[in-house]
């Protein structure tokens, strides 16, 4: 896969939110200094909010995956906000699976009921 460009830009608003926009590839390479950055963003946020913006991640590995969900165990027990966002493609998916993001088609699922349940069985003999 070639080297690994890693390059992440920090922005905050004295008010409410930390943004941490991440570009490039986060592989186990990168992890080191994700965590780093993201300890970082925490500690500017002091309380506030801390958004991360994925928009620029053509890559992630499961290794920067568990930073971002260690990340959202910190701003739950400091009473940090956090969200992930902009998150596009196979990097998406990733954390989909996790959690981090909504899914993309969860509006298609209502839970089911008995009576559901019981037509689509019976469509099925």
């Amino acid at each position: 896969m070639g080297e690994v460009r890693c390059v992440i830009h920090r922005s905050g608003k004295a008010e409410a939110t930390v943004f941490l926009h991440l570009r490039g590839c986060f592989d186990k390479k990168s992890g080191n200094e994700l965590r780093r950055e993201l300890r970082h963003a925490f500690d500017r946020a002091r309380g506030a909010r801390v958004v991360v913006d994925m928009a620029g991640v053509e890559l992630i590995g499961s290794e920067c995956i568990e930073v971002l969900l260690v990340g959202y165990t910190r701003a739950l027990r400091g009473g940090h906000g956090y969200q992930v966002i902009n998150a596009e493609g196979h990097v998406r998916q990733a954390l989909e699976a996790t959690g981090l993001c909504p899914r993309g088609d969860e509006h298609l699922y209502t839970p089911a009921t008995g009576d559901t349940i019981d037509a689509a069985l019976a469509g099925l003999s």
